[in-house]
């Protein structure tokens, strides 16, 4: 009797975790330097063929390569290293100044940096609000239509912003993105960002920059929540403590601030 199509093979999916695993092992092994084809094989217990086979498809997608003393680890993993070494070291760095932030205001507060024309969340520090901003670590958003996306643009020309704004929303009218202009160049003198969502969702945030030892923005910081808790009034007061939450993670990064 034939297989009803819906079901899957168990046998197929075991056979796909076991390759999987045995591709992590090979990748475990060259951690510490090149090795060879025939030694990973004895190493872990394979064949040569299955072993080929393996360190072949793994060095396709870049997660191996191959040097005279054997495999090593190739560019895409030495990629994901340095961007995960990255993240971790300034969600390390900002955690702690995020629960203050919390602490103090009571609102929810996001880390955040830049992914090309996106803006990624990385922390996320839950405030004592009953209604909750439901962005969570790993999302990301259009990098013009958040408020961290905002701040991590301050240092942009406006030539930058305006071809930014216009890949990202074609469609938009001129208006629309004078408008935008209007409030980035707002936003740039206050050096914070007062921000409602285009989303419809009623959802308000005020964020400022982070910058490193060299005064580039490296990530952002948000206080966000329900226009119902950030009034008009709410926001005013917040932006300089997020502004100086900002200031306290830059000086943690080695940011020194300009003196007159």
């Amino acid at each position: 009797m034939p297989k009803d199509a819906d079901v899957k093979d168990p046998d197929a999916s075991l056979k796909g975790a076991q390759s999987l695993l045995r591709a992590l092992d090979i990748l475990d092994q060259v951690i510490n330097g090149p090795v060879k084809s025939a030694d990973l094989a004895r190493n872990l217990d394979l064949t040569r063929s299955t072993t080929h086979r393996l360190a072949q498809a793994l060095k396709t997608r870049g997660y191996l390569a191959i040097t005279p003393d054997g495999y090593s680890l190739g560019p895409k993993l030495l990629q994901l290293g340095s961007s995960a070494q990255e993240q971790t070291d300034y969600v390390r760095v900002a955690r702690p100044h995020l629960e203050a932030l919390s602490a103090e205001t009571g609102y929810c507060v996001f880390l955040g940096k830049r992914e090309g024309d996106w803006s990624r969340h990385l922390d996320r520090v839950t405030g004592r609000q009953r209604l909750r901003v439901a962005t969570a670590p790993g999302d990301r958003r259009l990098i013009v239509e958040t408020g961290i996306g905002k701040a991590l643009l301050l240092d942009q020309s406006e030539g930058a912003l305006t071809k930014l704004f216009q890949a990202e929303k074609p469609q938009a009218s001129a208006k629309a993105l004078n408008d935008w202009l209007d409030a980035m160049r707002e936003n740039k003198a206050r050096g914070v960002v007062l921000h409602e969502s285009e989303a419809g969702d009623f959802v308000r945030s005020v964020a400022a920059p982070v910058r490193n030892d060299k005064s580039d923005i490296v990530v952002a910081i948000s206080i966000a929540g329900a226009a119902a808790y950030l009034t008009d009034k709410v926001v005013e007061e917040l932006a300089n403590p997020v502004k100086a939450a900002a200031a306290n993670i830059g000086a943690s990064l080695g940011y020194r601030a300009p003196t007159d």
